[in-house]
């Protein structure tokens, strides 16, 4: 045999042979979690091993993070949920947070939790608040704007949902303009967008059957918020399988504000193996509405408790909150997100601004709710 063919031969069988074995390696990396790479006798110095196999594996720890969407006429968040995903049961945990809950924060105009995510404190302030008020640890924060979400559910094609009758209504202080046909219907990412962000309509004592929906107040938009991620989960909980998935994950994360990074993204991603619909549960944060210059949430701290030490379980602690997407300008829903990060940027004009007028005075998450209150919400 010819000396340069037999090299050639078994350069070509040895590379084979390499490949096959380091494919094996990676899989069955992929399948451990980052504590199984800590070896003891290291002493005070970095583990170099486990970060070098940081990226191949996934997590197993359950986390916390808090997300929220922003409310970009008055650059206050306009919906906030906090989710606990636990890789071990592929469980999901989401409570929603009342945008008018009160909240013992110095610095605010008006102590609702909704007004601290724009304010000089920011994202850390928000997690640092939840996390004593619930008893919790919330590792990530991610914040998400109205454009981002609109073109996340044209993406999906839609998603079809059972409209109410009457869902009409006009703010032209706040360019909101929200009128949706009733019925079963497969609503675009603007009419998504309606359907979330609508409370009540024009005239609520004129349609009888809206107010079996809606009457005015954020916990009964809440109920018909998360009946809508229920059924955005329960069409399209097959989308980790489908080709359009990576244009998904790249328009969400470029228009994010957050500190999850994209490989911290893949490895959850990756460690819900059996995740199933049935496997999500929805809770609101228990308390009542009340009326003290200002419509309030006020919790009921012990309620809040038992759900939180049952579903939301996480030794996950984040180091930063800083925004890891802070540099991107890849696209204008970028821009459009960067705008109420920017707020945090001008606190101070932003809360004196705030300090001489309410904007949210003559909004609908105001209006004096004639909801006596919730129990113990059920998943």
């Amino acid at each position: 045999m010819n000396l340069r063919r037999f090299y050639f031969t078994m350069t070509s069988i040895l590379s084979i042979f390499l490949f096959a074995i380091g494919s094996i390696m990676l899989g069955y990396i992929s399948t451990l979690s980052e504590t199984d790479f800590d070896f003891p006798g290291i002493g005070d110095k970095k583990n170099v091993f486990g970060e070098l196999l940081s990226p191949f594996t996934v997590t197993k720890e359950p986390v916390n993070f808090v997300l929220v969407a922003s409310d970009k006429w008055s650059g206050n968040t306009d919906t906030i949920m906090l989710v606990n995903v636990n890789p071990n049961t592929s469980e999901i945990s989401i409570m929603s947070i009342p945008r008018d809950t009160k909240v013992n924060v110095s610095g605010l105009s008006i102590p609702k939790i909704n007004a601290i995510y724009a304010s000089k404190g920011g994202p850390a302030k928000l997690v640092s608040t939840l996390s004593d008020m619930l008893d919790i640890n919330i590792k990530y924060y991610v914040h998400v704007n109205i454009k981002t979400v609109r073109e996340i559910i044209d993406l999906l094609g839609g998603v079809e949902i059972d409209v109410p009758p009457g869902m009409d209504y006009d703010d032209p202080l706040q360019g909101l303009h929200i009128h949706l046909k009733p019925g079963r219907r497969r609503l675009n990412g603007e009419e998504a967008e309606q359907f979330l962000r609508f409370r009540q309509a024009n005239s609520m004592s004129k349609n009888k059957e809206l107010l079996k929906y809606y009457d005015g107040s954020d916990l009964k938009r809440i109920e018909m918020q998360q009946y809508f991620v229920k059924e955005l989960i329960k069409q399209k909980a097959n989308i980790l399988y489908l080709p359009k998935i990576n244009d998904i994950v790249n328009t969400v994360y470029e228009n994010l504000d957050t500190n999850i990074t994209m490989n911290e993204v893949t490895k959850l991603i990756k460690s819900l193996t059996s995740f199933k619909p049935d496997k999500v549960k929805f809770f609101t944060l228990p308390g009542k509405p009340v009326n003290q210059d200002y419509s309030y949430f006020i919790y009921d701290k012990d309620e809040a408790l038992e759900i939180t030490r049952e579903y939301f379980k996480s030794s996950a602690t984040g180091n930063s909150y800083e925004n890891v997407n802070k540099d991107s300008s890849k696209s204008s829903g970028s821009k459009s997100s960067s705008s109420s990060n920017g707020s945090k940027k001008s606190s101070s004009s932003s809360t004196s601004k705030n300090a001489k007028e309410d904007f949210t005075k003559n909004n609908p998450s105001n209006n004096q709710s004639s909801v006596k209150g919730t129990g113990k919400p059920m998943p």
